[in-house]
């Protein structure tokens, strides 16, 4: 008896050490997923990571969660095919848009899913559309992951839609073409990556204005983080300071709490009591477009604050490093 109680404990000892194994080369070790997935962008229970791809510019993760595909680039969920997308795509380009005197020819930094890109398409007179990524794996899950295409319908294979596998600044600097809408929908910079903010900069924001179209206008995705407002602001600012007329605007979604801020540039002032959607739009309802440009408290800059960003400083990148640490302890209030 006491010899099979002895080897009923030697191998829950020996599970318990494979188990505590398994754990630290998940979570710690060289096959951890917090090197494709940041804990606080994390699926909420079971997921598959179907892929996990590393790039000279990110690590991405293809993740398969309650049916749908989630892609992350560098811990972060770049794009999916959920509603919460279809909801950020209405945003992200339909304001523009109806901004814009026309609407010839767009283009799309950080285009890789193709859902901006089939926002886009919706419009009969778009005859060109310019998606850009700096990763050919975001394109490529775009263009032939099926789930995806499925879900952008095909957008980035459209005949009207030419896709570039480039930095968006180095696209920028090289091309003199210009366009009538301009959407940046890239991430945050971070430590992983700090050279995105020369995709925030005021100098690339400059180049931005010489590629505009007159009366045309340009959209900026400002990130999501209510408890660092000064990204916003700052943001607002770098556009002010590149001589750009500045409406920023957010989308709240109650049903996860995120709250998804945008910054229109145009070079002529814009009425938002005259912007109406020019396509039907599931979203966008008339009552939704006039709360988004009403700014709550928190992220209200009625003083002009934020700080501009440089070709050469590290602003945006220092306000993201300052806020990820914050989230581990007491969060900062802002009057």
């Amino acid at each position: 008896m006491n010899q099979l109680l002895w080897m009923a404990v030697g191998a829950g000892a020996v599970l318990s050490i494979e188990g505590l194994y398994w754990l630290y080369w998940r979570y710690v070790g060289s096959g951890s997923v917090r090197d494709y997935i940041n804990e606080d962008q994390e699926p909420e229970g079971d997921y598959r990571i179907l892929r996990k791809i590393k790039t000279p510019n990110q690590r991405i993760a293809l993740v398969e969660y309650r049916g749908q595909m989630w892609i992350y680039g560098n811990g972060d969920v770049m794009f999916s095919t959920t509603e919460d997308e279809n909801m950020y795509a209405e945003a992200m380009v339909h304001i523009p848009m109806a901004a814009a005197g026309k609407r010839n020819k767009v283009l799309i930094i950080g285009g890789g899913g193709g859902v901006t890109t089939r926002e886009a398409l919706r419009y009969s007179e778009v005859e060109e559309i310019t998606a850009v990524d700096v990763d050919d794996v975001m394109l490529e899950f775009g263009k032939h992951l099926e789930a995806m295409v499925r879900f952008n319908r095909g957008s980035l294979n459209h005949p009207k839609v030419r896709t570039v596998i480039e930095d968006g600044r180095t696209f920028i600097e090289n091309t003199p073409m210009k366009w009538d809408v301009i959407v940046i929908d890239v991430p945050e910079p971070t430590g992983r990556y700090p050279r995105l903010s020369r995709l925030f900069s005021v100098e690339f924001y400059r180049l931005l204005k010489e590629r505009l179209e007159p009366e045309g206008a340009i959209n900026i995705a400002c990130s999501t983080s209510f408890w660092m407002p000064e990204y916003f602001w700052s943001i607002q600012e770098t556009l002010k300071k590149a001589g750009f007329q500045v409406l920023p605007f957010h989308h709240f979604v109650p049903e996860d709490g995120e709250d998804w801020a945008f910054c229109l540039a145009t070079t002529s002032p814009v009425d938002t009591d005259g912007l109406r959607m020019l396509v039907s739009t599931e979203y966008l309802t008339p009552e939704r477009l006039k709360d988004m440009f009403y700014m709550p408290f928190y992220f209200a800059n009625g003083q002009n604050q934020g700080d501009i960003q440089t070709d050469d400083n590290t602003v945006l990148l220092d306000i993201v490093s300052e806020a990820d640490y914050e989230q581990d302890g007491n969060r900062k209030e802002y009057n």
